[in-house]
């Protein structure tokens, strides 16, 4: 999608979203759900919770879309939101020091290297290892193809906080799994 593209798409919403008008919030879903789950599930490790916030996302984002429709970047507002939501999430799961079990396969960590026989096991096991700051970049860059720019953008950080997250948690996977060999 072209830049002109994608702000006629951008102008289009927002004044569907000050318009009132019940479409706007099914064209967020389409627009974002698939980016927001991905970002959600690498954030934190959990795929029935990553799915949990993802509809407390939206549910903000309906309650938000007045000023939604105001924002000056649709893309980094709603992945703000999403942020600020993951950071409420852990801060409520430490304080409630609930533990549960993960059954998302891309992110379980093998017991033992035997349990680890192919490559996107083991490619997993070091990607939950990461730090999660690096571990959603990783994810965004790599899996949803977004660019530096738009990683920083969407996650309000600079192009060069982005590029050496990316940078040190690829250094992390390399030895991670060249210790698994």
């Amino acid at each position: 999608m072209s830049i002109l593209d994608k702000n006629a798409a951008d102008n289009v919403l927002r004044a569907a979203l000050a318009g009132h008008n019940p479409a706007a919030v099914e064209w967020i879903w389409n627009r974002y759900a698939s980016d927001l789950l991905a970002f959600l599930r690498a954030a934190l490790k959990l795929g029935d919770d990553a799915e949990d916030v993802l509809q407390t996302v939206f549910v903000k984002i309906v309650r938000k879309r007045h000023r939604l429709a105001k924002a000056r970047d649709l893309d980094a507002y709603v992945f703000r939101i999403a942020r600020n939501e993951v950071s409420g999430w852990i801060r409520r799961r430490k304080r409630d020091r609930v533990a549960k079990v993960v059954d998302e396969p891309w992110l379980i960590v093998p017991k033992s290297h035997e349990q680890a026989g192919d490559l996107a096991e083991q490619l997993q096991a070091a990607l939950a290892r990461l730090p999660q700051p690096q571990r959603e970049v990783i994810v965004m860059k790599i899996y949803r193809q977004k660019t530096f720019l738009e990683i920083s953008r969407l996650l309000g950080l600079s192009q060069n906080t982005v590029a050496s997250r990316y940078r040190y948690g690829l250094q992390k996977l390399r030895i991670f799994l060249e210790n698994l060999t």
